[in-house]
């Protein structure tokens, strides 16, 4: 990062560690492989829905849509509390728009530095209309080089909206490997850095608020060829099966980047890092998987199950029915997708309650006001 840059961001948001004497701006974002630049990269009981997993799904087998009518079901009432736990309180979820959403989709890389992520435009329209019908106020960001990702990233941070808001949204759709995304001009970006923007000490409007992020891209190029439930055997797959469907699997596409790992750094703990929770199309080391024309099985997962259940169900559990449903894709290769949700200090539920706004306060009775005076 260029001091200049680095300078302008510690002025908007004083609280990122860019100085700091553990993070260096070097270890934060890196060049590609692509440079002689040296790298290092930083690794990385719910309320009972009125629908169980078993009836969730809307088909048997699950399959892909590409461009999707999204229409998403208003809630009927506010929830306020778990089935469960009825001491365990829900985030407020009243106002109109709830909050402010962004998507940043990386699908073009300059100069060819990535091959293009062919289908992300489908992702966007359909993650774009989910987030419309949840009553966010969206924006959408294109194929940013690594200065304008960071500048859409600190002006949304410092955003004075989030004081009215009570939630917000942050959706990343890009090629990357475990740690980091890639930017439009080929450049890496440490999540950890992206998620720090965001915490009580950088972005004091959103304190108390729930933080939710959505990131399409590959955390690693392993594939996951899945497992024959009718197979006892656990022997693992020769390399000469593994290399045969590596070469056949083009008709999708990975949200991956070819390079060389990197020694690992250790994150510092944070007390400032609450109300976050985060949602990776995989788990760490393993690809994500993207259909050229329809999109990616996470995404179309995640937005048919919202869209028909956020009336009416937690949103820890609304991604656990995304990962069932997702559990049913695979391609001709026979390859599968598991996604991973993360929460930091997550202390409530979220009921997103589409459709519904603030409840009108009842008039005050003269006779309840002059009993407690």
């Amino acid at each position: 990062m260029s001091q200049s840059l680095s300078q302008t961001l510690s002025g908007m948001v004083p609280n990122l560690s860019l100085e700091d004497h553990i993070y260096q701006a070097e270890d934060m974002i890196s060049l590609t492989s692509n440079t002689s630049f040296p790298t290092r990269e930083l690794s990385s009981p719910d309320s009972h829905s009125t629908r169980s997993c078993d009836t969730c799904c809307m088909e048997t087998e699950p399959t892909e849509k590409g461009m999707m009518d999204v229409h998403v079901v208003p809630a009927a009432y506010h929830r306020s509390n778990s089935n469960q736990c009825s001491q365990m309180a829900a985030y407020d979820m009243y106002r109109r728009p709830r909050g402010l959403a962004m998507i940043i989709d990386i699908e073009v890389y300059e100069n060819d530095v990535q091959e293009r992520r062919f289908g992300s435009h489908v992702d966007v329209d359909n993650m774009k209309s989910l987030l419309q019908g949840l009553e966010f106020d969206v924006t959408v960001h294109k194929n940013l080089q690594l200065a304008q990702f960071f500048k859409e990233i600190t002006e949304f941070c410092c955003n004075k909206m989030h004081e009215e808001a009570d939630m917000t949204v942050v959706v990343i759709l890009s090629h990357g490997k475990d740690g980091v995304v890639y930017a439009a001009d080929g450049q890496s970006i440490n999540m950890e850095y992206i998620y720090e923007f965001f915490n009580n000490r950088n972005c004091p409007l959103l304190r108390g608020k729930p933080k939710f992020f959505i990131v399409q891209a590959c955390r690693g190029d392993r594939p996951d060829q899945g497992v024959d439930s009718s197979e006892a055997s656990t022997a693992p797959p020769s390399p000469e099966k593994t290399l045969s469907k590596s070469k056949k699997r083009r008709a999708e596409a990975l949200d991956a980047i070819a390079c060389t790992p990197d020694a690992a750094d250790v994150a510092r703990a944070r007390p400032t890092w609450e109300d976050m929770i985060i949602a990776y199309s995989t788990i760490p080391g393993y690809a994500s998987l993207r259909d050229h024309e329809k999109g990616t099985w996470f995404v179309q997962s995640l937005v048919e199950v919202f869209m028909s259940h956020a009336h009416d169900t937690e949103l820890v559990d609304l991604l656990r029915m995304t990962s069932e449903r997702l559990s049913h894709f695979t391609n001709e290769m026979g390859e599968k997708q598991t996604c991973n949700v993360e929460m930091r200090h997550l202390y409530k539920r979220i009921y997103l309650n589409p459709g519904l706004g603030r409840p009108r306060s009842p008039p005050h009775s003269p006779r309840l006001q002059h009993l407690e005076q």
